[in-house]
């Protein structure tokens, strides 16, 4: 593929100069024809020029720290929105990208769609130039959209993503709301008790050593617990970074990660949300690969590198291998044990109609609504646990704080 320097006009009068890679001359003339400029001189670069222009070509590439940035989910969704209906009206993706460049607030979608024109403008096809964009693009989204690519339906499969991605960010939302009260309760308890053991507990203990009182027990707990604290902080301090950093790598290790998966699953309440969410997550992305065209063995094993669930990865690529061993999808989740009873009873009926498609969505619909309405009562479901727990700080605050009062008054009315 040779470098060809180009001078041509875009749709104001302006002279836009730039580099491009193409096979030939025509090949690149029919580039710049679909990113919609006017070809002034288009001339092939040779020998040293060459080396040149794609070293021009590099420094013309984003910061790479602006292209590692992670693209939120709603910044994407736009972009799939606006590249599809461009698409569908006719217009060159080339054009698309840097329409949706120049008008996008992200900058690091805009550091991703810079280096993406520059690749698809070299003759890469979009998904490969979306894949150099793991932080952008996730390993799904690309397997769709190459799917897309080699069925011409790549507008209908953007249109899904798009609508993939909006349930995906309305999901989000509703757990981020569902654990944000008892998130607020938690933060609010572990900064009183601290202003309490570091502030208010030292004082009383400097007023109870002037009387010849003997403390109750729990008051003893809560004082030395107190001094302990005051006299130590930087060692608790170090002593909690220490967990924290040593938990994040030992939560890495597989066999671990694995354990604290399973275990998340059997907690009451939240492994029911879990368990809910995961589901919902894998059956949208089935659909939407088998909505493509993709095949089931292709897709499960996909999916399985995009969940984080350990549990469900590896039951996925328990049924990828009994597929891929000549089971049916079926026999294959109920043999790993994917997914919950009433999923696999819907797939089940999807595959033997030969409408598993549709049968993914409409379990897709189902645990939409049961994880909304979960979300939904999360705070009212572990309100009556958060409750016992303010009581129990509470009263034995109070019993540390009052019982030596009623043995001082004891003493004083002798």
């Amino acid at each position: 593929m040779a470098a060809f320097s180009c001078r041509t006009r875009d749709a104001s009068g302006s002279v836009v100069e730039r580099m491009i890679h193409a096979g030939s001359q025509r090949e690149a003339l029919s580039i710049l024809e679909e990113s919609g400029l006017f070809p002034i001189k288009v001339a092939k670069v040779r020998g040293q020029d060459a080396a040149t222009s794609a070293t021009a070509t590099d420094a013309a590439r984003p910061a790479r720290w602006r292209i590692g940035r992670r693209v939120k989910r709603r910044d994407l969704m736009r972009f799939t929105l606006q590249l599809g209906s461009s698409l569908s009206a006719g217009v060159p993706i080339l054009t698309v990208l840097e329409s949706v460049r120049e008008q996008t607030g992200s900058e690091a979608l805009r550091a991703v769609l810079v280096q993406m024109i520059i690749d698809i403008g070299s003759g890469e096809p979009l998904s490969d130039a979306m894949r150099r964009h793991p932080r952008a693009f996730p390993v799904v989204y690309c397997a769709t959209i190459a799917a897309g690519e080699k069925s011409g339906s790549l507008e209908q499969v953007l249109e899904n993503l798009a609508e993939y991605l909006e349930a995906e960010i309305e999901m989000r939302s509703d757990v981020r709301s569902a654990v944000l009260y008892p998130a607020i309760v938690i933060c609010t308890l572990f900064v009183a008790i601290t202003i309490l053991v570091v502030f208010i507990v030292p004082r009383f203990a400097t007023f109870y050593s002037g009387f010849d009182v003997e403390l109750p027990l729990v008051t003893r707990i809560l004082v030395s617990g107190s001094t302990a604290l005051a006299n130590h902080s930087s060692f608790v301090l170090i002593g909690l970074a220490a967990l924290t950093i040593g938990g994040i790598r030992l939560a890495r290790i597989d066999s671990v990660r694995d354990v604290l998966d399973r275990t998340l699953l059997r907690i009451p309440v939240i492994g029911h949300m879990v368990e809910t969410a995961i589901t919902l997550h894998v059956v949208q992305m089935l659909g939407l690969f088998t909505q493509a065209g993709v095949p089931v063995l292709e897709g499960l094993e996909t999916i399985s590198t995009a969940t984080a669930n350990s549990k469900m990865r590896k039951d996925l690529l328990a049924v990828a291998e009994g597929i891929a061993g000549g089971e049916t999808l079926t026999g294959s989740m109920e043999a790993a044990g994917c997914f919950p009873p009433v999923a696999r009873q819907m797939l089940a009926s999807g595959e033997s109609s030969g409408t598993l498609e549709r049968a993914c969505f409409v379990v897709a619909r189902h645990y939409k609504k049961e994880l909304h309405y979960l979300t939904k009562n999360l705070a009212t479901l572990i309100e009556p646990a958060l409750t016992l727990v303010l009581a129990v700080v509470v009263l034995f605050v109070a019993l540390a704080a009052f019982l030596p009062m009623w043995d001082m008054v004891k003493v004083v009315g002798k």
